[in-house]
């Protein structure tokens, strides 16, 4: 019986190293792959960062926009037409240009109702002459601005509406 004790004894420590050296194995190759998806995520991480600046930088600022009153002129010269009616938005990226604006709003009206004022019926009623008037517009605001000392720039003019009667 000492013999079936011993040959026993020796069957049952190899199972104990086989199960022991089976869970090492896979702690180890659980650690190997967890290992390998870090790397992968922080190399590959890298690429995202620099591709993120670039969609950051490529990002286009938000608009802010600002009504002005009606404004109500007539033609320079006789035409179908003897009044303009324009209503318009002045859009700005940053905010704090509009606290410029409507401070100077009584230089800014007086100047845009003679510029309205100047114009024909023909140049209001011409593509082409609205888009002069436009860019007119424009540049008439931020001269107002940059005369009073404003950091800020309006970057576009639009009209809201346009009536000739």
């Amino acid at each position: 019986m000492a013999e079936k004790e011993e040959d026993l004894d020796l069957d049952v420590k190899p199972a104990r190293n086989n199960k022991k050296m089976i869970i090492i194995f896979v702690v180890l190759g659980v650690l190997l792959i967890g290992a390998s998806v870090a790397t992968a995520l922080l190399l590959m991480g890298g690429d995202k960062s620099a591709e993120d600046e670039a969609e950051q930088s490529a990002v286009v600022p938000q608009a802010h926009y600002m009504p002005l009153e009606n404004m109500v002129v007539n033609f320079a010269q006789r035409g179908p037409a003897r009044f303009l009616q324009v209503e318009m938005q002045l859009m700005a990226h940053n905010p704090a240009v509009f606290k410029s604006i409507e401070q100077h709003m009584p230089v800014i009206r007086n100047d845009l109702l003679v510029l309205l004022g100047s114009i024909s019926y023909e140049e209001a009623s011409s593509t082409e002459g609205k888009q002069r008037l436009n860019q007119s517009i424009l540049d008439a605001v931020n001269a107002i601005l940059r005369q009073h000392g404003a950091k800020d720039q309006v970057k576009a003019v639009y009209f809201t509406s346009f009536v000739m009667q």
